[in-house]
């Protein structure tokens, strides 16, 4: 455990240094409670989200519908640009960058995590990866790979604009990792 909270804290460090957002929580049920009181504190009253083994757990959908939060699990083409925020559930996290792996071959996944103004991604803690070469490694010793696997570091960015850095120009605005370290049942994560 100590070697997790230490490469949980590596990368909330990275991850605030490109101005995202990160959270951990022991529970599946202090992750629900959490992500509750972002979407108040955020002022979200919407989001689209693609069904994963932890929002299963959590019956997130139904607990952000009891908090009047209303959720969007279909016609993602058409409902992402008009939420408040996306969830989804990535595959790892990789310390040494602050980066999130998405491992989605549904594109409805990847709207809700690109098409979105805010991206709430949900991780496992268990699935924390000290640097990039083990990652690759991983993801080149899975079974099969799917056709989109996604780096994600940090909320939108581009300095190609003038020079200038602008945030959330191709994608979200604000990204935010809730990392929990229940267990949220075996199987392989949506994608």
């Amino acid at each position: 455990m100590e070697d997790l909270n230490h490469l949980y804290e590596h990368f909330q460090t990275k991850l605030q240094a490109v101005s995202g957002e990160s959270h951990r929580v022991k529970t599946l049920k202090e992750a629900e409670e959490l992500i509750a009181q972002i979407m108040k504190e955020k002022g979200i009253e919407s989001v689209a989200m693609v069904n994963s083994p932890m929002a299963e757990a959590m019956n997130l959908p139904e607990k952000l519908s009891d908090h009047g939060v209303t959720v969007y699990m279909e016609r993602y083409p058409e409902v992402t640009p008009t939420v408040g925020a996306g969830i989804t559930e990535v595959k790892w996290a990789v310390a040494e960058l602050g980066t999130l792996i998405q491992y989605a071959e549904d594109v409805n996944e990847r709207l809700c995590s690109s098409f979105t103004p805010i991206h709430i991604a949900l991780v496992q803690t268990s699935t924390l990866l000290p640097n990039l070469m083990t990652a690759l490694a991983t993801v080149h010793n899975e079974p099969r790979i799917p056709g989109f696997v996604g780096f994600i570091t940090g909320p939108s960015r581009t300095s190609d604009i003038e020079r200038v850095l602008t945030i959330g120009v191709h994608g979200p605005e604000q990204l935010v990792a809730v990392f929990v370290d229940e267990q949220a049942g075996e199987g392989v994560v949506n994608g």
